[in-house]
């Protein structure tokens, strides 16, 4: 397994920035990886499932290996930090939750979040302080046990297949090349989703 500075460089050259939710997800990948005892997926290994879609799913995606484009990295937007490592070779999988109340920002970067990531207009000394202290906070989550931010439980492996490759067929209505299995019929034409949506 990387250092945490590296895994932590990797996700922020990834993201953009370090913020408390990436760090959240860097500490929830880490720590699911380690209780499988698997590395960083190379292929289709290791297949990560995210219930939000808020910073810390790019934290899962880098260090987990798990992406949108090998078909091992499955959203369902439930709005929970939490987050399912599944080892295809170990048969095993387990659920990461934030806890209750586990990361709480001041009062002051509470209000600061408002106005910078809300609808107000921050000074550029607002500003400034808003990202010194969203950072600050990172840095703690990143040093916490993960115990204190998650609940980890295991569960049964719902094992997904293993991503399609399949050639194109065009769309009869608007001529663009889709995956074949995808063209449903609709009276007599093969239609993509966004042709039969229109």
């Amino acid at each position: 397994m990387n250092t945490l500075e590296d895994d932590v460089r990797r996700c922020v050259d990834f993201h953009g920035h370090l913020c408390p939710g990436l760090a959240l997800g860097i500490v929830a990948a880490r720590a699911g990886l380690e209780e499988l005892g698997v590395d960083r997926s190379h292929d289709e290994e290791v297949v990560s499932c995210i219930e939000t879609d808020a910073c810390c799913a790019d934290a899962v995606q880098v260090i987990s290996g798990s992406t949108f484009g090998k078909g091992n990295f499955m959203h369902k937007d439930v709005g929970k930090v939490a987050m399912t490592f599944i080892s295809r070779d170990r048969e095993a999988s387990v659920r990461l939750c934030l806890k209750p109340g586990a990361i709480r920002l001041s009062d002051a970067h509470r209000a600061l979040m408002d106005k910078v990531m809300g609808q107000g207009s921050p000074t550029e000394a607002q500003h400034k302080e808003f990202w010194r202290l969203h950072n600050q906070r990172a840095e703690e989550i990143l040093h916490m046990p993960w115990s204190d931010l998650f609940s980890m439980t295991t569960v049964a492996p719902a094992i997904p297949p293993k991503a399609v490759i399949e050639p194109s067929a065009l769309c009869d209505r608007c001529g663009e090349p889709v995956m074949a299995s995808k063209l449903k019929e609709v009276d007599g034409s093969a239609l993509c989703l966004t042709c039969r949506s229109a």
